[in-house]
């Protein structure tokens, strides 16, 4: 009987590069199946939960970072990037929340600082490229592999909202054309408006930079849906057919 290919739910998950995995490491390897990018898709929901409909308050910035942390560890892990990865990760993560924690001394207002949504847009950004390596590498189609570009495509949404309101908050002319002050909801909402292009109009970018990472979005996110989801749906194999390859 021929064994199954590396990449079926009955093989060996591969193993990490790196040195030898600490206790927290094995567990989480443990833990977390390779490619189990589910696991991350629910992270991101309820990080979005979070940001949308959160009331203004200070301790919501920490519990943000929290999530965004917790949503990079687990990805490193499901994706199987190396241990030495995932322990700089580790220690940015830990910096980035006691950053979080110690802004509440020197800042108690609910709006937070550009800075600190640009340090979120660090923290997101590395999510969908190890995702993305994680997949090239695959050698099979399935809803594991369909999960994962997936959450590439929330990852890409929600690190443009923190960009625009880094920029929004860092420069000195509002983000929008429209007068209302935004917080990060509205941020939140114009991202993914304009990431599947629906363009409501209801708000604008107001300056040339804003304007061409708006345009930047809506192509990358038609661009991904067209051909990398498109793609990778069509390539599905059926579940029977892959154990009997």
């Amino acid at each position: 009987m021929s064994s199954p290919p590396a990449d079926t739910p009955d093989a060996a998950p591969p193993e990490r590069a790196g040195p030898r995995p600490t206790r927290i490491e094995a567990w989480l390897e443990r833990r977390f199946p390779a490619y189990g990018f589910g696991v991350v898709f629910l992270l991101l929901l309820a990080t979005y939960v979070l940001m949308a409909a959160s009331p203004p308050h200070a301790w919501a910035r920490v519990i943000t970072v929290v999530l965004e942390g917790l949503t990079l560890l687990v990805t490193l892990v499901a994706a199987r990037s190396g241990r030495v990865l995932f322990r700089i990760a580790s220690v940015v993560v830990l910096f980035a929340i006691v950053t979080a924690l110690a802004s509440l001394a020197v800042n108690s207002s609910p709006d937070a600082t550009g800075w600190f949504f640009a340090l979120n847009v660090l923290l997101v950004a590395a999510a969908p490229v190890a995702i993305a390596t994680s997949l090239y590498q695959r050698a099979i189609v399935d809803i594991r592999t369909v999960m994962g570009a997936i959450c590439i495509y929330l990852l890409i949404g929600t690190m443009y909202a923190f960009l625009y309101a880094s920029i929004g908050l860092i420069g000195s002319q509002p983000f929008f054309a429209q007068p209302a002050s935004a917080r990060l909801p509205i941020y939140l909402y114009f991202s993914y408006v304009t990431q599947t292009t629906v363009g409501y109009g209801d708000y604008t970018a107001g300056t040339d930079l804003g304007r061409a990472l708006a345009t930047s979005e809506a192509l990358l996110g038609q661009l991904y849906l067209v051909t990398v989801i498109a793609v990778l749906v069509s390539r599905m194999a059926p579940v029977g057919r892959r154990h009997k390859d």
